[in-house]
């Protein structure tokens, strides 16, 4: 069977990632008439736990599934990931234990969910890579579009059963997990996956990858520190409406660009590491995803700017008119994301660790001066989140042109 082109994976990917997109979207309007701001918030607050734990669930070993160069290896790098997921979601389920015993108030039924949460997280994290590997991505979209459909519905149909709770909105996201991992799990041994692996070649393959790891972890956290720490310190200075709408206003415009540009990086990370000594394939294939998602961003901006609160009130429900004050003002921090984002995977295949870590640290530290100082400063939302998108659009293009001069330069900078 022949591989499938570079640009047919990206629109398959990309093509189940819109209609999930398309399903959330088409969900979300119902879902704020019956989720007020002050339900949505408590379900920001889990998110926002979980964000801390999540992406480092597998201790990044799940990225590592595409460098060996037979699928046995590969198997056993997963069967780590795994592994390694178990143990974290474990500690995670002893904390929460400990959490509930000394301090009762934070006796929440959500937070007891968080293990399972953060174990089937990683769990479709190493099933998606390895669907990259092998090049399944109908099913990788198949994954995604299902997830996003289990989560509205369920999410809709908790109220009229069990009534109006954050919680609801925790099982529905869980069970979009699970039903997405099954989907995953679909026909891996035809893949080559091994459905066992030998301890030993585990152990080797984590030690061989372990470079990896200990730069990337920490560069991971610190960006999950940014998405996680951002809302819970706007809640601090604005109270808990203001980081509903600072959420949701974020999910409305980072759910679909993210899912598209996530589609990107996953094509285009194998790939790169397939081609990771050869820096002109590697730039040219580089500054062809920037023209393009450059493109769209400066298509998408205006159209943003113009739209009124009133048809977001119109869209979501009164409760939700201030959305669009937010998105305004945040919307050029995402959309200079998204643009940078597929990039960021050549720090991984020329292994540039160090200089990942040195900048996403430089971008949370930076993130957290901007709204803190902002805040001081003027002690006005709309304003504060202005001055953080502004600045933080000013570090991705810088970011992203260090990236073309220092990673994929002549010069050689070892991370």
């Amino acid at each position: 069977m022949s591989r499938p082109s570079f640009l047919t994976s990206v629109f398959t990917v990309a093509g189940g990632t819109a209609v999930a997109q398309a399903i959330a979207l088409a969900a979300l309007p119902f879902i704020t008439r019956l989720y007020p701001p002050e339900l949505y918030g408590g379900f920001v607050i889990f998110l926002a736990w979980g964000g801390f734990l999540l992406p480092v669930v597998c201790a990044r070993f799940e990225v590592a599934i595409a460098l060996p160069s037979s699928l046995r290896a590969a198997s056993a790098v997963a069967w780590g990931s795994l592994g390694i997921a178990a143990v974290l979601s474990t500690l995670c389920a002893a904390v929460v234990a400990l959490v509930w015993a000394v301090h009762p108030p934070a006796r929440e039924p959500a937070l007891a969910l968080l293990p399972l949460y953060v174990l089937l997280g990683g769990a479709v994290q190493v099933l998606g890579n390895w669907a990259a590997r092998v090049h399944a991505y109908r099913r990788l979209s198949l994954s995604r579009i299902v997830q996003a459909a289990a989560t509205a519905l369920l999410s809709l149909a908790w109220v009229p059963l069990w009534g109006a709770q954050a919680l609801g909105l925790v099982v529905a996201t869980l069970a979009g997990q699970f039903i997405a991992l099954g989907v995953l799990a679909q026909g891996l041994s035809q893949t080559g996956f091994r459905r066992r692996a030998a301890p030993r070649q585990v152990w080797r393959l984590m030690r061989h990858f372990r470079r990896l790891t200990l730069f990337n972890v920490p560069h991971v956290l610190s960006d999950a520190a940014q998405g996680s720490g951002l809302p819970l310190l706007i809640a601090h200075f604005f109270g808990a409406p203001a980081a509903a709408y600072y959420a949701f206003s974020t999910r409305l415009l980072k759910a679909p660009l993210g899912l598209v540009s996530g589609a990107v990086s996953q094509v285009y990370y194998p790939r790169a590491a397939s081609h990771r000594h050869d820096d002109e394939r590697l730039r040219r294939d580089a500054l062809r995803i920037l023209a393009v998602s450059t493109t769209g961003v400066m298509l998408v901006w205006p159209l943003l700017l113009l739209v009124p609160d009133a048809a977001y009130a119109w869209a979501f429900g009164a409760a939700w008119a201030e959305v669009g004050q937010y998105l305004r003002a945040l919307s050029p921090w995402i959309l200079s994301a998204f643009v940078a984002a597929p990039l960021s995977v050549l720090y991984l295949v020329k292994e540039r660790f160090g200089l990942d870590f040195s900048l996403g640290l430089a971008g949370t530290l930076l993130a957290f001066a901007l709204l803190v100082g902002a805040w001081w400063a003027s002690g006005e939302v709309i304003l504060t989140l202005w001055v953080l998108a502004l600045g933080m659009t000013a570090y991705n293009a810088l970011s992203t042109w260090f990236e073309f001069r220092y990673v994929l330069g002549r010069r050689r900078v070892h991370g």
